[in-house]
Order: C-alpha cells, then structure tokens, then sequence
C-alpha cells in the first residue's frame, strides 16, 4: 500500500519582516490561498511581478502566481476594503502529468482534409511527445507517482501519428511529407500518404516549375506556362491547355488537349507510359507508350514509339505529323480534304503493313523508311502484302 507522509513548509533563514498577506496552505501543500477577509497590506499595488514572486520566495514559496492572479491581488490591495470576500487562491502546484504520444493537429477536419494545392504547404501541427513528468508542490517538493484508488478517467481519443518515413517535421513542429499526397486517415486512427498529388487550382506564379515524387490529380483546368515533373501518373479531369509537362507514368487526360504548341519538341509533353485522352488539338507530344484517342487528333504533332488507335466517333486523325517510331495505327479515317494534309511517318514498313485504316482521304502522305507515298484520291488502306 502507497503511503506519503505530510508535506513539511522549509525552515527559512532569511524570512521577511513585514508580512503583507496571509496565506494557508492546504493539507497536500498543492495550493495557497488568502482566506476570506484577511487584510492585505495596501503597498502591494506598487510591487512589481517579479517582486511579489521573491516575497513568496523568501516565504519558501517555489511555485509562482499565474499573472491573473496578481493582476487580482493588486486589484484587492487598491480597494477599500483590501480583503477577498472568499478564499483567493494564489498559487497552485504542478500535477503529475502522464507521458503522451505525439498528435496531430489537423488545421482542416480530420473527417475531410482538404487537398494540398502545391508542394510545402504545412496542413497540420504536431503536439511532440512529452515524458512522464512527477508532481510538484508549492515548496518546489517532487512528489512520487502514488496509484490511485479512483477510477481511471476514459482516455479521450486522439489522432496519433505513424512513423512514416516520410514525415518531416520542422522547428516550429510544423508536419511535413516530403513526397506531397494527401493525407489517409485508417479506421484505427492512424495517419498515412496516399501516393496521389491532388490539385485543385493551378496558379502558375505559385506552382511554375514543380517536380512531383508521386502521382498527380488535376481537378481544374490545366492551364498557364507550367515546367512540371511528374514522376508517377498522371490525371486531367478538365481542359488542358498547359505545355512542358514530363510524365514518367502513363497519363488519362478526360477533358482533351489543346496547348496551341503543335511543333516545338522543347515544350513538347513527354510521356513515358501510355496516354488515354479524349481529343488532342493543336498540341506537340513525344510518347514512349501506347496512345488512344478517342475522338479525334487535329493539327498536332505526335512522336510515338508504341501504337496509335484513335477508333471513337469520329476516329479521324487531320491536319498533323504523326512519327511512328515503332508500332501500328489504328484509325477509323486519315486526312481531311478541309485541313492541311496529313502527314504518317513509319521507321519499319512491317508496321505500316500491319495498320489498320479506315479512309485515307486525298493528300495524305504516308512515308516508309525514305520512300514517300502520296494518297491522289480517298482509298482504304492498303492491306498487308503477303
């Protein structure tokens, strides 16, 4: 059984002379207070805070008033009166604080943080983890941890950090994740990154030149003069008319490309993986992968080193140079009589013979190698010698 015996005030040699209140201590020496109508000497209102906390100090006193408290007695001493109606009490210990865990605070709900808009943007604040630290009395006395006897109080749940290895966190406690994402919050608590860069609004004088360490999720139109690196994949939900983006995955663009670039290779968008898009007009692209188009490809400039289909309503690729590096084209119609002719550019004639064409409309130019073929009048393309 814990036992603790009665806390002893020290003895004093240098004891002040002049008492200016009365104070009485409770029996655990946890607290001090000035009882009720007890006279308080009125030349405190003059004292300082730091010459009231050595007055105290001179009593034995460790702990020190909160400013609160001696804006109170200061207030007291000028009345007429000079007397609390109740017991004031004017100094407190510390109480014994348990060793807790880092959190987080989040500075958006913890049911839905919002997306992060660009790179470095502090989205929550981390509480450090903190010892376990003994009880101290008002005489500066450190009590020992005494078990107590009372029901322990429901621990309030709280969001606690993982030790993933990818949270930072600076000198203002600030949390940090060095590769972007948003944040996942488990069904146990725990906080983790999603591999995905969500964007929700482009502002090309905050997020110009970007290198992105995951995938990336563009909810807005993608627009401006942008210099991005994307080292996962890449999502476009709206328009998107930004050039110079570098994609080292495969890349969905929803909403259709038109980035008025159709033959600076400079600014070209490069592509490692593969390309999903519903239509691409004007543009300039340099591919790695596979291409599937949709709708349609009209005055552009692509250079692809895998296949090219573009088979949907209406499947026409017009108007552009398409450099097939390897692979085949799969298309419903070639050329149009309205736009520029076309231009089909194939390295290997085993995969010009292997494509599939619906129309090839008059002026279209198809080169093999260095021979080049001219379309004089809208024809099916011509099937695979054997």
């Amino acid at each position: 059984m814990n036992t603790q015996a009665s806390p002893q005030k020290p003895n004093l040699k240098n004891q002040s002379n002049k008492k200016l209140f009365q104070l009485v201590d409770t029996p655990d020496a946890m607290q001090a207070n000035i009882p009720a109508k007890t006279p308080i000497d009125p030349s405190i209102a003059k004292l300082s805070y730091e010459q009231l906390c050595a007055y105290l100090e001179s009593l034995g006193y460790k702990a020190k008033p909160t400013e609160t408290a001696f804006a109170d007695l200061k207030k007291c001493a000028e009345t007429k009166e000079k007397t609390f109606n109740t017991n004031y009490i004017l100094l407190q210990g510390n109480p014994y604080s348990p060793a807790k865990p880092a959190t987080i605070k989040w500075l958006n709900p913890p049911t839905m943080p919002k997306d992060l808009v660009r790179p470095g943007i502090p989205f929550g604040i981390i509480k450090q983890a903190s010892d376990e630290s003994l009880a101290k009395n008002i005489y500066g006395q450190e009590l020992p941890k005494v078990q107590s006897s009372k029901t322990p109080e429901k621990e309030i749940k709280k969001v606690t950090i993982t030790t993933h290895p990818n949270f930072t966190v600076d000198a203002n406690g600030e949390i940090k994740c060095d590769k972007g994402g948003k944040a996942i919050i488990g069904s146990d608590g725990k906080i983790d990154f999603s591999e995905v860069y969500e964007v929700k609004d482009v502002r090309p004088d905050q997020i110009h030149k970007v290198t992105f360490p995951c995938s990336v999720v563009v909810k807005c139109d993608l627009q401006g003069l942008l210099d991005w690196t994307i080292q996962g994949d890449l999502t476009v939900e709206q328009f998107w008319t930004a050039g110079n983006i570098k994609v080292q995955g495969n890349v969905i663009a929803k909403g259709g490309v038109q980035t008025n670039n159709n033959s600076d290779e400079k600014t070209a968008i490069k592509i490692n993986g593969n390309l999903e898009v519903s239509f691409i007009q004007s543009s300039c692209f340099i591919v790695e992968g596979n291409i599937k188009v949709y709708k349609a490809i009209l005055a552009s400039h692509l250079t692809v080193t895998g296949n090219l289909e573009c088979t949907g309503s209406p499947g026409k690729i017009a108007g552009s140079e398409i450099v097939m590096q390897k692979g085949t084209i799969n298309a419903n119609i070639i050329g149009s009589e309205k736009e520029k002719p076309t231009l089909i550019k194939y390295t290997a004639e085993e995969d010009a013979n292997n494509s599939k064409v619906g129309t090839l409309s008059e002026g279209t130019r198809i080169q093999i190698g260095k021979s080049r073929i001219i379309i004089k009048f809208d024809q099916p393309w011509p099937t695979a010698k054997k």
